[in-house]
């Protein structure tokens, strides 16, 4: 498998695993004053062609699955660009609509998958969350140790 390829799915998996600690910090504006709140590190969004390419190579897409999916991933990534931009929103219904669109992309995501893809990719998500959880809980030990 080429190395571009891994990278690339592994660019998927740690955005996937990153959309928890999206959704658990306020939006960053660039323009928001230096002050420790806003030193925190803004999320970038996994890039739908390198997720392609990732979800391509673990899940061994064929080209049709991979030209359906695609427009999937650019619909959610625009739909969580926009959600991040808009600054009326609070965190908590911030955090409420990615979550509902990450759900509605998935659906439609694991509608084009096969059984055995399907159960590969709930595999991928279960890793994903399971890091996220790891990352919070040592987060949390640092913190409490400070």
């Amino acid at each position: 498998m080429k190395p571009v390829l891994r990278l690339a799915l592994l660019g998927f998996a740690l955005g996937i695993a990153g959309t928890g600690t999206v959704m658990a910090q306020p939006f960053q504006d660039s323009t928001a004053s230096t002050d420790a709140a806003s030193m925190k590190p803004s999320h970038q969004a996994p890039d739908p062609q390198r997720q392609i390419a990732r979800l391509s190579r673990k899940l061994q897409l064929t080209p049709a699955q991979a030209a359906k999916i695609e427009p999937i991933l650019q619909n959610r990534q625009q739909q969580m660009q926009q959600l991040r931009a808009d600054d009326t929103l609070a965190p908590r219904d911030r955090r409420a609509k990615m979550r509902s669109i990450m759900q509605d992309s998935n659906t439609q995501l694991q509608a084009v998958l096969t059984d055995n893809q399907k159960q590969q990719y709930q595999q991928m998500e279960q890793q994903a969350m399971q890091r996220r959880q790891d990352k919070k809980s040592s987060t949390d030990d640092d913190s409490d140790k400070q």
